[in-house]
């Protein structure tokens, strides 16, 4: 198992180190270059000289392999994923408030992702072509298919609006407790952002059971007297759980998308907000911090979901040292 995670272990720092090498380029190819921030800093001062002169201030005169080392080293050793200079703060004193916030969030949707998918899977696939089957894949299809936006929109005109009368917007205050001290003001957030999660988990959780269903060694253990129950929780859930856990893994990127838009429709101010308004400012550093940000916490679940998907499948890990 050790030698497992090691090699995953190294398999997300080689593509954390691509991700590194991308989000340091990209800033080569937007007007004016890297120096682009000096114009924004000088103002009516920039000109061929004051331009040239805050570059080599701000080291911007080295080479591509010098920058790029020492821009690694501050973010592996200082964690410092750079300067907004038109807020003139560091990037991680500006989204630092809010990442705890749209953590809370995507992670409180995940786990009720997870408790309300996979029984509602193994359920479809128990009662298959019943009229509780069709109505969980017919809805599966409608929510899976709906825009984030409306849903959050419908969400609202449904339940804060003319029903139950639910705050349509979290408290306006940033703390990263707030969604455990105000927890109502989170229901229809959270909820939305479950509901999206919960259509797609749902009926690949369907789809494996089934195929799980006609593995010889479930005809095997049916042959030998064992009750449908049995068979299908003993023999079968297990074996399904595989690509589910790798499923989970790969939709953390998906919750952390989808929390962009719930944070914008409910004016959340989590993580989403903050790249809609460094994006709509042109703040390059700022989107370029988030989206290193988000990298590693996608490389984090991954990781994770490998791990998990080792000890729930042990034939992964022993395969995969052959």
């Amino acid at each position: 198992m050790g030698t497992y995670i090691l090699r995953r272990l190294f398999q997300s720092v080689i593509v954390l180190i691509m991700v590194l090498l991308i989000t340091f380029t990209l800033p080569y190819f937007q007007p004016h270059g890297i120096v682009a921030p000096a114009y924004e800093v000088l103002g009516t001062h920039a000109n061929t000289r004051t331009v040239a002169l805050w570059g080599a201030q701000h080291g911007m005169n080295h080479s591509y392999i010098v920058r790029f080392f020492a821009y690694v080293n501050q973010i592996v050793f200082h964690f410092n994923l750079g300067h907004s200079y038109k807020q003139n703060l560091s990037v991680w004193a500006i989204i630092a408030l809010y990442v705890p916030r749209t953590i809370w969030l995507a992670l409180s949707s995940l786990i009720l992702t997870v408790v309300i998918a996979i029984p509602l899977g193994v359920m479809q696939a128990a009662r298959r072509n019943t009229a509780f089957d069709y109505a969980a894949t017919g809805s599966a299809f409608v929510l899976y298919a709906m825009p984030s936006f409306l849903l959050c929109m419908l969400m609202i005109d449904a339940f804060s609006f003319h029903s139950l009368h639910l705050p349509s917007s979290p408290p306006t205050q940033v703390a990263p407790w707030a969604m455990f001290t105000d927890p109502i003001g989170f229901i229809l957030p959270v909820a939305s952002l479950t509901m999206l999660s919960v259509a797609g988990i749902s009926r690949y959780m369907r789809g494996t059971v089934l195929e799980v269903m006609v593995q010889d060694y479930v005809r095997t253990a049916r042959a030998k007297g064992c009750s449908s129950r049995r068979t299908l929780f003993r023999h079968a859930f297990r074996n399904a759980l595989g690509p589910i856990v790798t499923i989970l893994g790969l939709s953390i990127p998906g919750l952390l998308g989808g929390a962009l838009i719930v944070e914008s429709v409910f004016n959340y101010s989590g993580l989403g907000i903050q790249t809609v308004i460094a994006a709509t400012d042109l703040d390059i550093p700022t989107v370029m911090g988030i989206t290193l940000l988000v990298s590693i916490l996608t490389l984090a679940g991954n990781l994770i979901a490998d791990v998990t998907l080792g000890l729930v499948n042990p034939r992964i890990r022993i395969e995969g040292t052959r």
